[in-house]
């Protein structure tokens, strides 16, 4: 093994010089797994012999620790027994989430008889060694008694348990189970303050983490800076004072509140310079500073903004600048390479990574070409111990293993038995205390091990400990197995390289792909990965070098444009389904290939932003593959129906004629190229009359159509403004009209529709929404926040989903509020071509016209109004917040960046159901609670066609959230959902007679069975 290291440290010397190592980062991470799993095989340092001893080992160390099970810590019990493999652990997680930020009684109450109410906590009664657990236990049994909705147990227990909850109230149970969470909440947490967290750790050295895991605000950014700088002065002296030296941990995201690709240029100033402040203060200290690893698409932006730290000459002879890594990455072995490659002293934490979970979704969600991490905990953790390996030959860099596997530990105990430099193991605080306790027991000579020891109130506890438990508390999990009795050894401590060679594929057979995503069926759009900078600059410079001339003038023969679209209706109406479908998705192939000029185009003609463009080039996409994937199922062959013997009964599906499709110009593409597609997948022909604000995305959609050999007449563009519409609806020749505009165009559309003789024509409105989020003194405020700013502020607040009302719980209000304010206080108004921009222009002078005269009415009420950059030109509307009693007070829906914001008390929820059910529309709605049940309450009461339960309100996608609403909003039937496209077709049943001619020979000759 010692000449295997030599030549490691030789070849990563080598690699470290000329070197792209950037690109080699990019490259990595958009490499197929199977890709990512064969490079590793070549980084394994271990003989097969060497492998089978550091498994032996490891059981060794777990059969050790199992024999001193009573010793663990009351957290590692805590997940043996509560973990999310049952409902109790599920109960008490999202009771440790919200309970104590919670600020009125009657909430808590409900939040307490929900989550215990309904679980079987005997299940657990004398499970646990522990005291405290069981006695837990108890308590938890009682609660849901008190609160009436226990489940039933044994009937002396019982009863004992029904005669000692009849002398208690609901405000005792809440009392205690507020007690418990806070106790649990300690374990988690070192200290609620750095100097509680000093005391407590004694001689213990370690990292301490200030609790924070975002800033929404800068006054957010400038406590946790505050927060960082008093940890390194205090911690600093207790190091001079000592006989251990400990660190700090950072979090970037808690230090800028746009900690976000897209704003390098920003993050890098701003959060660069308050880095190096921090940074300049810890090598003063002579303190250990560890920048801590975050979600994948950060990645690029954290290794700049730590190269611009380790290439500052002040710092060059500092030791202690750390980062920490994520073995579950695929980049992170050309990571390593790249920190070498800095030709400096680095501390490297290698983690096994703590966003699995959010990453494979986010890829999903984007429709990303690969997930940025493995999506087998065995190639994590055969990762892990490859990247161990480099940095154990990296010589300018000082290994920190963090980790609570026994596997890994003895793993890393064999690696690092020949090398020439000193490494460290690291654990979380209140985990893992055991294991290493035996490992120390057993070698003499056992490394360092430092704690991770997280600091602050338990306030801010709250999204690391659903983190911990989610990443520790899973069935999975080493942690959570590996002082269990009943699991064998071999299952507790498997070998990871034996099972990840044992597979018969590497990625994981359940987790598709995201292009995958929707099965066989169709294709995921592909989306931009923001976090590849790569990907992004050659995007931004191909829409640079896109010049598309802007259309103008309006369709002068609105008849001919019908006349040639009825006389190719026939011959397309007769175009078998599949070779309808097989356009589509050339269509589809097409927009996802000229992705570049439409995102040009959208910023120029619509003021779309980055990502909104690109959003809404995928979507158009998704339309395109599900309806053509729609055309083929329902459209393919008729539909046998049962009846009497003797005869056939087929149901089938047929174009109408030609549908004059009106599409708006809030999302001049996705909606023109969804309703056009709609009405030719289901065997019609088209003319579409794009916005008169947005005529050259039509054209350019249009032209992609013909090139996709859809046949010239089927589909025709008919540009031109309110006249254009009226004749092409007047025309006797439409048979059926789709339409997404304001509600006084639809009267107008219907009216015209029900005055014209012959046939009733079909009418398929969506029409808008005035959409309201309910916001209980459960949910959380940062989410909260997240989700506000993107339902009410992307594309400029131009959404028919946009939420206009947000109605927050009087006894939180004022403290949302206020972080609402901040983040808006964030937000860049520009150029729609800016990448960093947040905030584009509105759509035309009459549009600000209109929203400018709205603030002005309220002007009294304006909690916030953005100032706008002094040398902006153009139609900007700046986000503004105002203060209303009611949505009943708004006569009109507001299309813009302006959010109203009404204050309810706690028991006057059901007054906002009433109200915003009284308003008439019925489009988006939202809830964010930790009530389960009151959130699906709201939702049912409300009835919006799309409602939206901890989450933005934004953004449906294709054939996953079908998008449309009722009463003011439209008619019906949804967007991209399974009931569209019957809408534009009419049902023929045919029946025939089949014995007309002989006997029924089927039935005589069934035989006598």
């Amino acid at each position: 093994m010692a000449r295997r290291q030599v030549s490691r440290r030789a070849e990563i010397a080598t690699m470290a010089h000329g070197v792209d190592h950037w690109k080699a980062i990019a490259t990595a991470g958009v490499q197929t797994e199977q890709q990512a799993v064969q490079a590793l095989w070549g980084e394994l340092p271990f003989s097969d012999t060497e492998r089978r001893q550091a498994v032996d080992r490891a059981r060794e160390l777990v059969a050790g620790c199992r024999k001193r099970s009573s010793e663990r810590s009351l957290l590692d019990m805590f997940l043996a027994e509560f973990g999310l493999s049952n409902e109790e652990g599920i109960a008490l997680l999202c009771i440790s989430e919200a309970l104590l930020r919670i600020p009125d009684d009657d909430t808590a109450e409900a939040l307490i008889a929900e989550k215990i109410g309904t679980a079987n906590w005997a299940q657990h009664l004398g499970h646990s060694d522990s005291l405290f657990l069981n006695a837990s236990t108890w308590a938890l049994m009682l609660t849901g008694r008190v609160v009436g909705l226990g489940a039933d147990i044994t009937d002396d227990v019982g009863g004992w348990i029904n005669r000692v909850a009849s002398r208690i109230g609901e405000s005792v149970a809440r009392a205690a189970m507020s007690r418990a969470v806070r106790i649990l909440a300690s374990e988690f947490v070192l200290g609620r303050t750095i100097e509680e967290a000093l005391a407590r750790a004694g001689t213990t050295p370690c990292s301490f983490d200030m609790l924070g895991e975002g800033a929404r605000t800068e006054a957010d950014a400038k406590r946790y800076a505050n927060a960082y700088r008093d940890a390194i002065a205090k911690v600093g002296a207790a190091n001079r004072n000592g006989d251990v030296t400990s660190g700090v941990s950072i979090k970037l995201s808690a230090l800028h509140p746009r900690f976000e690709p897209l704003k390098r240029g920003q993050v890098l100033k701003e959060l660069g310079q308050t880095l190096l402040e921090l940074a300049t203060e810890a090598a003063e200290h002579d303190l250990p500073l560890t920048i801590d690893a975050e979600e994948a698409e950060r990645l690029e932006l954290t290794l700049a903004l730590f190269q611009q730290l380790a290439e500052t000459p002040a710092l060059k002879a500092w030791q202690g600048l750390g980062i920490a890594v994520q073995a579950y990455s695929k980049r992170t072995p050309a990571v390593i390479a790249y920190l070498e490659g800095l030709s400096r002293p680095i501390n490297v934490r290698l983690v096994k990574g703590a966003y699995w979970d959010a990453e494979i979704k986010r890829g999903q969600v984007e429709g990303l070409p690969t997930y940025p991490v493995f999506t087998r905990k065995a190639a994590t953790d055969v990762s892990y111990l490859a990247c161990a390996a480099k940095l154990l030959a990296a010589p300018n860099l000082r290994p920190q293993f963090a980790t609570h596997n026994a596997h890994t530990v003895a793993a890393l105990l064999a690696l690092g038995a020949n090398a020439d430099r000193p490494y460290e193991f690291q654990r979380l605080h209140g985990m893992g205390e055991l294991l290493y306790d035996e490992a120390r027991r057993r070698y003499a000579d056992f490394p360092l091990v430092c704690v991770y020891a997280p600091v602050g109130v338990h306030k801010d506890l709250l999204a690391y400990l659903v983190r911990r438990l989610l990443e520790n508390g899973a069935n999975s999990s080493f942690v959570n197995r590996f002082l269990n009795d009943r699991v064998p050894l071999e299952q507790a401590v498997p070998d990871p390289v034996a099972e990840l060679r044992g597979v018969a594929e590497i990625p994981h057979p359940n987790i598709p792909l995201p292009g995958e995503l929707f099965g066989a069926g169709r294709r995921n759009s592909a989306g931009l990965d923001t976090g590849n900078r790569r990907d992004v600059l050659a995007l931004l410079a191909a829409a640079k070098q896109s010049n598309e001339e802007l259309a103008s003038g309006q369709a002068e023969d609105v008849a001919g444009l019908v006349s040639q679209a009825a006389s190719a209706f026939p011959s397309w109406q007769a175009t078998p389904a599949a070779t309808r479908r097989q356009h589509l998705d050339r269509l589809a192939d097409l927009l996802e290939a000229n992705l570049a000029r439409f995102v040009a185009l959208l910023a120029r003609e619509a003021g779309k932003t980055l990502l909104d463009a690109v959003a809404e080039v995928r979507e158009a996409v998704d339309f395109c593959r599900y309806y053509g994937a729609e055309c083929e199922r329902l459209f393919g062959k008729p539909v046998a129906l049962p009846g009497p013997t003797g005869e056939t009964n087929a149901l089938s599906l047929h174009g109408r004629g030609v549908f004059a499709c009106i599409a708006p110009w809030n999302f001049p593409l996705a909606i023109f190229t969804g309703q056009a597609v709609a009405a030719l997948a289901a065997g019609n022909t088209v003319v579409a009359k794009p916005a008169p604000q947005t005529p050259t995305i039509a054209k350019l959609a249009v032209a992609l159509m013909h090139e996709a050999d859809l046949p010239p007449d089927v589909i025709h563009l008919a540009p031109g403004g309110a006249e254009v519409g009226a004749a092409l609806v007047a025309d006797e020749r439409i048979a059926g009209v789709a339409f997404t505009g304001s509600l006084a165009t639809a009267k107008r559309i219907a009216r015209t529709l029900a005055a014209k003789d012959g046939p009733i024509v079909p009418f398929i409105a969506e029409t808008g929404g005035q959409n309201a989020m309910v916001v209980d003194s459960t949910a959380l405020a940062e989410q909260v926040v997240d989700d506000v700013m993107a339902s009410a502020f992307r594309s400029a607040g131009q959404r028919c989903s946009s939420v206009r009302v947000l109605y927050v719980q009087e006894e939180i209000a004022d403290g949302l509020i206020a972080m609402l304010i901040g983040a808006v206080r964030t937000l860049t108004i520009g150029a729609a071509t800016d990448p960093a921009t947040d905030v584009g222009p509105v759509i035309d002078a009459a549009a600000l016209a209109r929203l400018r005269a709205h603030v002005d009415a309220l002007a009294s009420s304006v909690l916030f109004q953005c100032p706008l950059p002094v040398d902006l030109s153009g139609h900007y509307m700046p986000p503004t917040l105002i203060a209303i009693d009611s949505i009943a007070e708004l006569d009109a829906e507001h299309f813009g960046p302006i959010l109203h914001v009404v204050r309810f008390p706690a028991a006057g929820i059901e007054d906002v159901v009433e109200e915003i059910r009284a308003a008439g529309f019925g489009l988006t709605f939202g809830v964010h609670s930790r009530l389960e049940g009151r959130a699906r309450q709201l939702a049912t009461a409300v009835g919006a066609g799309n409602a939206y339960v901890n989450r933005d309100m934004i953004g449906a996608v294709v054939g996953v959230q079908p998008f449309g609403g009722h009463g003011l909003s439209g008619t019906g039937p949804k967007a991209g959902g399974p009931h569209y496209l019957p809408r534009f077709a009419v049902e023929r049943t045919l029946t025939i007679n089949t014995v007309a001619s002989g006997g029924n020979a089927a039935l005589l000759n069934l035989g006598d069975g």
